[in-house]
């Protein structure tokens, strides 16, 4: 008894430790895509920009091994929303290469749209 006590203890515990891990994780990616995409905005050469949306894709790939959770069954799920996310990134990113970094701005001002739908559906205060 003891030790079925104490096992599932144990297997709680983990699991705990386990959430928690991918909310700071989550967290974490969340901090990092703000962060970029603010120097992403105020990037005044390609190579700082490219820089700033290759950090944000990496979070946004990342962030996506979290799989969230909503009672709103017409909400996109969090995949399709960080493949919105990500399929904007690589938007802008392909204007850099081609030397169109205003344009690239105008295209990453669509990365806040996004934001602010999965914030909508997802972010819990």
């Amino acid at each position: 008894m003891i030790k079925k006590t104490l096992a599932t203890l144990l297997f709680s515990s983990a699991l705990l430790v386990s959430s928690l891990s991918f909310a700071e994780t989550l967290e974490h990616n969340m901090e990092t895509l703000a962060k970029n995409y603010k120097a992403f905005n105020k990037a005044e050469n390609t190579k700082d920009a490219q820089k700033a949306l290759d950090s944000m894709k990496t979070a946004a790939l990342d962030a996506k091994k979290v799989k969230l959770k909503t009672a709103d069954r017409k909400a996109l799920t969090s995949d399709a929303l960080y493949d919105q996310l990500i399929g904007q990134i690589d938007k802008a990113s392909a204007l850099l290469k081609a030397g169109q970094l205003a344009q690239a701005k105008i295209e990453g001002q669509k990365l806040k749209t996004i934001r602010d739908a999965g914030h909508s559906v997802y972010h819990h205060h």
